[in-house]
């Protein structure tokens, strides 16, 4: 009985990471943007500025490999129709090693229009299956591209964080 009820509570604690995590909200007032970053992780703005933010899962152990991370890119553009740039992007996105949607779809965020995305794809340095989940803007020439990433078998993990995130996002 102590063996199962410590497992109950280490189980509990572990979703808990991912469920109960609480947000930082952190906003950009030039690229005007808002999101909720877990507690915890580090973000910043990378120095080559190749994204508009960063945000990584700190280790929670020595034994621990954070792989989680989320990133802002925001382009601009001519285009306005936000189905003729999601489907630019997917052709972009493509040609990724092993890449295959999972889901696909639109969903309204704080009254934004958004184009989702789940897939998987090998990265291309750890040759790891990886899970991203991508929401798609645009918003007068300027697309906003959130990509909420980890490794395959821990998406389910992730999947309610990632939501919670995607959730706190105005543009």
């Amino acid at each position: 009985m102590k063996h199962f009820l410590l497992t109950l509570l280490i189980l509990v604690s572990v979703k808990t990471i991912s469920f109960g995590q609480e947000l930082a909200i952190i906003q950009d007032t030039v690229k005007n943007y808002q999101i909720g970053v877990p507690v915890g992780w580090k973000y910043g703005v990378p120095a080559d500025q190749s994204l508009d933010l960063i945000a990584f899962r700190q280790k929670q152990s020595e034994e621990d490999v954070p792989r989680e991370n989320l990133n802002i890119n925001i382009l601009h553009r001519d285009e306005t129709s936000l189905d003729a740039t999601y489907s630019e992007f997917l052709k972009s996105i493509g040609t990724v090693e092993g890449f295959t949607i999972i889901e696909e779809g639109d969903t309204v965020i704080n009254d934004r229009k958004y184009k989702y995305l789940i897939e998987s794809h090998k990265n291309k340095y750890s040759k790891e299956d990886m899970h991203n989940y991508v929401l798609f803007t645009n918003k007068e020439g300027a697309i906003l591209i959130l990509t909420m990433v980890t490794i395959s078998p821990n998406f389910d993990t992730y999947r309610t964080l990632f939501d919670k995130i995607a959730g706190s996002l105005h543009f």
